[in-house]
């Protein structure tokens, strides 16, 4: 956008030069033309005069000399056509030239101007005009420059915006500007941004009842199933139709699998994330509070964890994890990664005492709660859950499964005791 208006602004400036210049060249031109006229008949006045007194010693070619400028010449033509000329070079159609009689002693007197005198004086005339052009689109370009960067500013801004949100960031604080198309986009771009993260709620809160409501009962009615077909006095008519529902109970599973990975992809786009770096950029967020705060932010290095999820809920799972732990907790924030039970648990930690029970922290059918239990609805929404470890300083831990894992995994792990 800014290299057009750019682009724009310089264009019409030429334009406009190029227009008013030309104009200027005609007339510039004509009026030297005009002037070389008057000054070439002036001339020749002036030389038909001292020719005149000049008769009886004999118009000689150094006389003649004497009477011009460079680029001019002058021919004496006798009454009795002898002629004296201080021309040598031939003469051009293009040539200024006027002709006077000599009064005393008849004949007459030719001057002649070269057209190149005139061409110099035009070129003369026209080169602050095209210095001055260039100076002007120049300045124009400079013009341009800053008014296109100061024009774009805002749009680059909402841009900026506009991905942190197509990212999942609904809460990003969209930037206001005077200008009228980009105050009108940033109204708009909040508005979409407090629909989808309405939407997206909803989603999150589908994909929590149906992990609560669906997974949990089909679970224990398979696990029913599979029990009484061990039965002994279970007649063998019977156990098949048991079979049978234990495969119509499968594929049921496999349908609110299915099910849930879609609505977790609508949450924004699943990639192969590091939480590594998930971990790096929520200490760089919130290594400015705690040197406030006299609280040591650490994070520990650990070795390449990636699963398969969407960013955004996850960094503002991490986000919650640590501002609680500065807000409730003492002493120094712990940030670290390990993987136990095949799974990935990123732990926050504080060197205060635990005043939460261990176990999983639920998520909220309906969406709401704050804090540990937002944490907790997001992470159930991905498929994996909040955990508060069983040791005597408060450590809350994200657990997600690998990637390329099966979700089952997650809920297997989610009825055992955090460690």
């Amino acid at each position: 956008m800014r290299e057009r208006l750019v682009v724009t602004l310089v264009a019409m400036t030429v334009a406009m030069i190029v227009a008013f210049g030309a104009v200027l060249a005609y007339s510039t031109a004509d009026l030297v033309r005009d002037q070389d006229h008057e000054a070439v008949a002036q001339a020749a006045d002036l030389a038909a005069v001292a020719i005149s007194g000049q008769v009886e010693e004999g118009a000689t070619r150094s006389f003649l000399d004497g009477l011009t400028h460079p680029g001019q010449t002058i021919t004496y033509v006798a009454a009795d056509g002898t002629t004296t000329s201080t021309r040598t070079t031939p003469r051009h159609d293009n040539d200024v030239s006027a002709t006077r009689p000599v009064q005393d002693g008849g004949g007459r007197v030719i001057l002649t101007q070269d057209a190149s005198v005139s061409s110099d004086r035009i070129s003369d005339q026209m080169l602050p005009l095209v210095v001055l052009g260039l100076t002007l689109a120049a300045l124009a370009g400079i013009i341009g420059w800053l008014m296109a960067a100061r024009f774009a500013r805002p749009f680059r801004r909402l841009a900026a915006d506009a991905t942190r949100i197509g990212e999942g960031h609904f809460d990003t604080p969209v930037h206001r500007s005077y200008i009228r198309e980009a105050a009108e986009l940033g109204a708009a771009l909040r508005t979409a941004a407090t629909q989808l993260e309405a939407l997206v709620q909803r989603e999150r809160e589908l994909a929590v009842v149906a992990s609560h409501e669906l997974r949990t009962p089909l679970t224990a009615l398979r696990l029913s199933l599979e029990d009484m077909t061990l039965w002994p006095e279970i007649p063998p008519a019977v156990a098949d139709e048991l079979h049978h529902s234990l495969a119509e109970v499968d594929r049921l599973g496999e349908v609110v699998t299915t099910l849930l990975e879609g609505d977790g992809g609508r949450l924004g786009e699943k990639t192969d994330l590091d939480l590594n770096d998930v971990a790096a950029d929520a200490a760089d967020r919130w290594s400015a509070r705690a040197r406030t705060e006299g609280r040591p932010l650490v994070l520990v290095a650990s070795r390449p964890a990636v699963v398969r999820t969407v960013r955004a809920p996850v960094e503002r799972i991490v986000d919650v994890l640590i501002e609680n732990a500065l807000a409730h907790g003492t002493g120094t924030v712990t940030v670290e990664i390990v993987t136990e039970g095949g799974q990935f648990r990123l732990r926050v930690s504080d060197e205060g005492v635990r005043g939460i029970e261990p176990g999983i922290v639920h998520a909220s059918p309906d969406g709401s709660g704050s804090g540990l239990t937002e944490a907790a609805t997001r992470a159930e929404s991905l498929g994996g859950f909040i955990g508060v470890v069983d040791v005597p300083t408060t450590t809350v831990a994200l657990v997600l499964a690998p990637a390329r894992s099966a979700e089952s995994g997650i809920d297997a792990q989610a009825g055992a005791d955090v460690r």
